[in-house]
């Protein structure tokens, strides 16, 4: 296992979102086979968030594919506001650290995208850090660039600035009605943003309900308070339980 890091930047909200993304060998692998299969050439061509989605089904197609490997890998994420872009490597190494207080995650490799503003880094024993990493050869990180993207358009639309539909049918098979996408994209990734300790409170049968607290969850001492609180509203909690 290897963690990769990429972020996210909203500036009409002010917001950057750090993702994360814990993913194993065999995990990249398939996100390298999903580049061939949507017809890229791995280590020449790359998955970006910001590439042009319409009129374009190998690109559509490509998200689709990593959205369903970023759902079996694990995710945390770290927030901040526009003006602290600079200290985004600090702000990994604080991520790094909530991951740890798991206590099952050792001895890793902490991939950071090239671009990030170098800064002092302390991470647990154990861990290794690879910065400036060219994402076209160090393929999480663009599962990373996918999975920020995702995260993004969730908060946003936890905020009324992303509402954006999709068909019902995606999730519920025959219904023909619309779903917003911040939604759909939270049932896909949920069980990878959610953590092992229970969140939710003990039934009449002394079982927890099944909500979980988040993998990671991070903020710096400049995040803007409305954001921190669209992002702990929903996704400090974790509904892991049957949604249709």
């Amino acid at each position: 296992m290897s963690i990769y890091i990429d972020e996210s930047i909203h500036a009409r909200a002010n917001f950057i979102v750090l993702a994360a993304v814990v993913a194993s060998d065999e995990q990249t692998q398939q996100a390298e086979k999903a580049l061939s299969a949507c017809g890229f050439v791995p280590r020449q061509d790359e998955f970006k968030s910001s590439m042009r989605m319409a009129e374009n089904p190998n690109a559509q197609q490509l998200r689709d594919r990593f959205q369903e490997i970023i759902g079996r890998c694990k995710i945390a994420i770290g927030v901040c506001s526009v003006h602290e872009r600079d200290h985004l490597m600090s702000l990994a190494g604080r991520i790094i650290e909530a991951i740890t207080r798991h206590g099952t995650f050792a001895e890793k490799t902490v991939y950071l995208d090239q671009g990030m503003k170098s800064n002092p880094v302390r991470l647990p024993d154990g861990y290794t850090l690879e910065t400036g990493c060219n994402s076209k050869s160090v393929i999480g990180i663009q599962l990373a660039d996918c999975c920020a993207h995702f995260v993004s358009s969730i908060i946003l639309g936890e905020m009324g600035l992303f509402n954006k539909k999709v068909p019902a049918n995606r999730i519920y098979p025959g219904d023909p009605g619309e779903l917003d996408l911040a939604w759909e994209l939270w049932a896909s990734i949920r069980h990878a943003l959610a953590g092992p300790e229970p969140a939710g409170v003990l039934d009449d049968y002394g079982d927890y309900e099944p909500s979980m607290k988040s993998f990671g969850m991070v903020f710096s001492d400049g995040c803007d308070v409305a954001v921190a609180q669209a992002v702990k509203k929903r996704l400090g909690e974790v509904w892991i339980g049957c949604i249709h």
